[in-house]
C-alpha cells in the first residue's frame, strides 16, 4: 500500500472520521480491549479503504473499489488464519465496508450519496460471491533459477542473490528474460507471499532493494549495443512508490539501444510537464501500481498529449488490471502488461 495519504475534497476526510466513529461505536467492547496501536492501524485502514472509494467514484470505474474489497479479503484471511475462519474474515470485512456505507448520508452532500453507496454495495456483495481459486501451477521456463534466486532472498543472502543474476548472464540467459521472466517473475511472486501473510512487509522490502541492487549491477550491459537515437522517459506520476516496473520498462529500451531518462516514483504532474518539455522524448511511458493514482496519471497523459500531441505515450502497471480498461477512455498511444510488448510496439510506432 502507499505510504502516502491522498488528499481529496473535505466531506470525504469527514467519511473517514465518521467511519471510524460509527465502527468503534458498533464494536465498543472490542475496540475498547485494543491497543492505541491496533486502534491507529484500524482507522489507517478506513483511510485506505475511502482512497479506493473515492478513486473509483471519481475514474466512474466500480471495478476498482470491487477488485480491493476482495484483495482486503484476502490480506485480512491471511493475516488472521491463525485466529479466525475464512468465513469470520469475510463478515468482519463486510462489517468494515458497512460503517463507511452507513456514514455517507451523514457527510457526504445528497447528489453524491446514491453512487458512492451502490459502489460500496457492489464491493460488499464482490467479497460474498468470492470463490478462492487454486494456485495456478508455475510452469516458468526458468523455474529453477527463479526458486533459486527466491531462496537467496529468502535467506538474506545478499551476496549470494546478487551473484546469481551475475551467473546467469555469464552463462548466456538473454538480459531481456533475466529482467522479465527471473527477476520481474521472482518479484511478482514476493508481492503474493507479503499479500497472504507468509512473509513481512520488511522482507518484501529487502526483495526489492536486493533486486534493484542486483539489476543495477547489469548496467554496464545495457549499453553495449548499438544505439537507435531514440529517447524514452519513464516515470511514475503523483504519489505512487512503486518503481520497479518503470526501472525494468526503462531498462529494457536501454538494453535494446533507446536513451532513457528515468525519473522514478512520486513525480508531482506538474514536474513530468516540465521534464517532457525540457527532453522532448520519443515516448513517454507511465507507471502505476496502485489504483489511487490512476487520476494523477490521466491529468499527466491530457496534458502531455494536448501539448505535445506528436509524442508517444504509453501507460501501464497493476492498477489498470484493476479497472474496466479505463485507458482506453486515455488518449493513449499504447496500454500494455508486458514490457517486452510495449518495446515492441513503440519501437514501430516511433520507427
Amino acid at each position: 500500500m502507499s505510504l502516502l495519504w491522498m488528499e481529496y475534497e473535505s466531506e470525504f476526510e469527514h467519511l473517514v472520521e465518521a467511519s471510524y466513529a460509527r465502527e468503534s461505536r458498533a464494536k465498543a467492547e472490542y475496540f475498547n480491549s485494543l491497543s492505541e496501536r491496533a486502534r491507529k492501524i484500524i482507522y489507517r485502514d478506513t483511510r485506505y479503504n475511502i482512497d479506493y472509494l473515492y478513486t473509483a467514484y471519481v475514474l466512474d470505474d466500480k471495478k476498482i473499489m470491487n477488485t480491493y474489497a476482495v484483495w482486503l479479503y484476502e490480506l485480512m484471511a491471511g493475516i488472521h488464519k491463525k485466529r479466525f475462519s475464512r468465513e469470520q474474515t469475510r463478515e468482519y470485512v463486510i462489517f468494515h465496508l458497512e460503517a463507511i456505507k452507513q456514514s455517507i448520508p451523514d457527510v457526504v452532500s445528497i447528489e453524491k450519496q446514491q453512487k458512492l453507496q451502490e459502489i460500496m454495495e457492489e464491493a460488499q456483495q464482490s467479497i460474498r460471491e468470492y470463490t478462492p481459486s487454486e494456485d495456478p501451477k508455475k510452469d516458468s521456463e526458468y523455474e529453477k533459477e527463479i526458486e533459486e534466486y527466491m531462496n537467496c532472498l529468502f535467506q538474506k543472502d545478499t551476496k549470494k542473490a546478487i551473484g546469481l543474476i551475475r551467473k546467469y548472464v555469464d552463462q548466456g540467459i538473454d538480459l531481456d528474460d533475466i529482467y522479465v521472466e527471473i527477476l520481474s517473475e521472482s518479484m511478482k511472486r514476493v508481492g503474493e507471499l507479503w499479500h497472504t501473510a507468509e512473509i513481512t512487509v520488511d522482507t518484501e522490502h529487502y526483495c526489492t532493494s536486493v533486486t534493484q541492487m542486483a539489476m543495477a549491477q547489469m548496467y554496464d550491459l545495457l549499453f553495449d549495443g548499438e544505439r537507435k537515437n531514440k529517447t524514452i522517459l519513464s516515470v511514475c506520476p503523483g504519489m505512487e512508490l512503486h518503481e520497479m516496473g518503470a526501472r525494468i520498462v526503462t531498462d529494457l529500451f536501454e538494453n535494446h539501444g533507446w536513451d532513457s531518462i528515468f525519473l522514478g516514483a512520486a513525480v508531482p504532474v506538474d514536474y513530468i510537464l516540465d521534464s517532457v518539455r525540457e527532453n522532448h522524448p520519443d515516448l513517454v511511458t507511465l507507471s502505476v501500481s496502485m489504483p489511487q493514482h490512476l487520476m494523477d496519471c490521466e491529468q499527466a497523459v491530457r496534458e502531455i498529449k494536448q501539448e505535445f500531441p506528436d509524442i508517444k505515450v504509453a501507460v501501464g502497471g497493476k492498477a489498470f488490471e484493476s479497472t474496466d480498461d479505463i485507458w482506453k477512455n486515455w488518449p493513449v498511444d499504447i496500454y500494455s502488461k508486458d514490457a517486452r510488448e510495449l518495446l515492441t510496439r513503440a519501437e514501430e510506432l516511433c520507427a
